[in-house]
């Protein structure tokens, strides 16, 4: 029987290992870099100064995006079992569903927010959401489905 979550959780996989890169990429890149993702101006201003926030934070976030990938991944059974995994799934869509969801109100009281970029991170974090809700999902139903036996 095909599972019609896979592609969905392939995605959100797919949306957190692509983040990951972007924020370790943007060590190296520079802050023009950081400034194009939308990075707080004190992380910008860190970046030029060459201080340590703007690294460790790109570091710290892009090893949060990973995790993320690896949860979703091991949903799919491709990367070793992570602990905790329907959990860390559930929660992982209780961020990201409320982040994409937030920009609608938000863009009526700060029209700065109405830009294609801010638009598109809301999608992707809408994506990613769905994708982690439906490995939590998928991991659940695994769960009650008794193994066979061994023959």
């Amino acid at each position: 029987m095909h599972d019609s979550t896979r592609p969905w959780i392939a995605l959100a996989a797919a949306i957190a290992v692509v983040g990951a890169l972007v924020h370790v990429a943007a060590i190296p890149a520079g802050p023009a870099w950081y400034a194009y993702f939308g990075a707080p101006p004190s992380v910008v201003a860190s970046a030029r100064a060459g201080t340590w926030l703007a690294p460790v934070g790109a570091v710290a976030i892009g090893l949060l995006m990973a995790t993320c990938g690896w949860y979703a991944g091991a949903a799919l059974g491709i990367v070793r079992r992570p602990p905790l995994l329907r959990t860390g799934l559930a929660a992982m869509a209780a961020v990201c569903l409320p982040r994409a969801l937030m920009l609608v109100p938000l863009a009526v009281t700060h029209p700065e927010l109405r830009t294609t970029f801010q638009v598109v991170a809301a999608v992707l974090w809408g994506l990613a959401g769905a994708g982690f809700a439906l490995g939590c999902a998928r991991v659940h139903r695994q769960r009650r489905v008794p193994r066979r036996a061994a023959a």
